[in-house]
């Protein structure tokens, strides 16, 4: 009689501890699903803002690369000619020297952001339990994923007045990036546009009505 309720007992106690086994595993698996679809949700914002910091980092490496390699200043860009009373008579830009820079700078783009091709960013725990005070504790949970992009490039003029018969002619540098971006749970694109100034000169002398106020792009 002892012995079939010893037994009885031990049933009762394996079947307890079953229960809180499975019980447990559930609990996991629901944590673990709660948690990817909070990841999945944070991937789509996290990944956008990070994937455009570095590409535009890598853009920004780029241009310094590409202007130290080709040592470029105002004169390499754009000529001033002056008619013999000293006025500004026109405003020559060297097409081929421009032409030469943007082609540079596009591969020198498309290199740049092939070394960051595979990227991992890494997000607080506490940032997926919603709770202000606690969003950036916690150990950092990596989440992987990759982009690439295309790039065009254009050269900008603009003129601006810098006091009494001076302006100042700035070039720019604009850099139009489409960038596709994919991870396990989150596939998105950007477009954006970057600005970098090349060189700037001030220009002594009435500017002819022909630049005069205008953008000129190249």
């Amino acid at each position: 009689m002892l012995y079939r309720r010893t037994k009885r007992r031990s049933g009762l106690a394996v079947l307890r501890l079953y229960c809180v086994i499975i019980a447990a595993a559930m609990l996991i698996v629901f944590a673990v699903r709660a948690f990817e679809g909070k990841a999945s949700v944070f991937s789509q914002d996290y990944i956008v803002n990070f994937a455009g910091q570095i590409t535009t980092d890598a853009l920004s490496d780029a241009v310094q690369n590409t202007l130290n390699e080709l040592d470029y200043d105002y004169g390499d860009f754009a000529v001033v000619k002056y008619s013999g009373d000293g006025s500004v008579k026109s405003i020559e830009t060297n097409s081929k020297n421009i032409n030469i820079f943007k082609a540079a700078v596009t591969k020198s783009a498309q290199d740049e952001v092939a070394k960051i091709k595979h990227s991992k960013m890494e997000i607080p725990l506490g940032a997926f339990t919603g709770l202000t005070l606690i969003s950036n504790l916690g150990p950092q949970i990596p989440l992987t994923f990759c982009l690439t992009g295309n790039f065009n490039s254009r050269i900008e003029s603009t003129f601006e007045s810098a006091g009494i018969n001076q302006t100042i002619h700035h070039i720019r540098l604009i850099i139009s990036s489409h960038i596709v971006t994919a991870s396990v749970d989150h596939s998105g694109e950007m477009t954006f546009d970057t600005d970098y100034e090349l060189a700037q000169s001030v220009i002594v002398g009435e500017i002819p009505t022909t630049y005069g106020g205008n953008r000129l792009v190249y």
